[in-house]
């Protein structure tokens, strides 16, 4: 599919739930009716779709078509977004995209504008009315824009939405370094070690790891951490102290101007706007 017919068509959100810390799935495959999208939050868990396999984690999305069966196993406890939907054309009629619309993972690079979406995401899950609703809908939207934005500026005349993220998929040596930084994400992380237990020069990581993912090693390890610091501004009563000190952050005065430059607000002010 091409970004200009992808941004044609719309997903039409059915239901969305969302799991907090999950340690193992209740069932580990079956299949639905709908379309199903599991957006990982934090942890990581492994998935197989028809020929489609491999392991998900922040910053990946997994779309299984309808009828197909979805096989999956929590590798690490994971905190994620699950959401049944059909796809619309611009009038709202339902369309047959099995064919069209890939199955698979996605890999977003602009992780500050996901996190912003999963946070309200977060925010409106358990509201009901016809404004919950219609916001749900509407960041669901953008997950779908930023996945066809993402794909045009890569290159306007890309074969698939998915082509940049296939292709960055097939690194296994970033895909485990990306992996590595998830596990030490609330601890200190020294690139030039994990470069190391990989086999590369520093330089090299550096350079293979923003050609896979799009992101320097070090605002990908950032973006996690950030991740982590709105889930405890959001769910718990922590001192920013008390939250540096769990999300691998010296301080708490350095948590607060990362925070501030990445979301444009202190986190006190993260907090009061986005608590429930």
């Amino acid at each position: 599919m091409q970004p200009q017919e992808a941004a044609r068509i719309q997903p039409r959100l059915l239901s969305h739930m969302y799991w907090r810390e999950k340690r193992t799935f209740q069932l580990h495959e079956d299949s639905n009716e709908f379309w199903v999208l599991f957006a990982v939050e934090t942890g990581s868990f492994t998935y197989q779709i028809q020929e489609h396999a491999g392991t998900a984690s922040f910053g990946d999305l997994v779309l299984c078509p309808p009828g197909v069966i979805f096989r999956r196993q929590v590798v690490q406890p994971l905190s994620f977004h699950v959401m049944l939907l059909q796809w619309v054309d611009d009038a709202g009629c339902p369309l047959s995209t099995e064919d069209t619309v890939p199955s698979g993972k996605i890999s977003i690079h602009d992780l500050h504008r996901l996190s912003s979406n999963y946070a309200y995401l977060k925010k409106w899950f358990q509201h009901e009315g016809t404004i919950a609703s219609s916001l749900r809908q509407h960041i669901l939207t953008d997950l779908w824009m930023q996945v066809v934005e993402e794909a045009y500026s890569a290159s306007p005349e890309a074969a698939s939405p998915w082509t940049s993220a296939s292709a960055n998929s097939k690194d296994e040596l970033i895909q485990a370094a990306a992996q590595r930084l998830h596990e030490q994400a609330t601890s200190i992380c020294i690139m030039k070690d994990i470069a190391n237990e990989l086999g590369l020069t520093q330089v090299q990581f550096t350079r293979r790891f923003k050609k896979s993912t799009g992101m320097l090693p070090i605002d990908y390890l950032t973006s996690l951490r950030i991740q982590l610091v709105q889930n405890f501004l959001l769910d718990g009563d922590m001192t920013l102290a008390q939250i540096a000190g769990q999300c691998g952050f010296e301080n708490e005065f350095y948590l607060s101007r990362v925070f501030k430059k990445r979301m444009h607000v202190t986190p006190s002010t993260y907090r009061k706007l986005h608590r429930l």
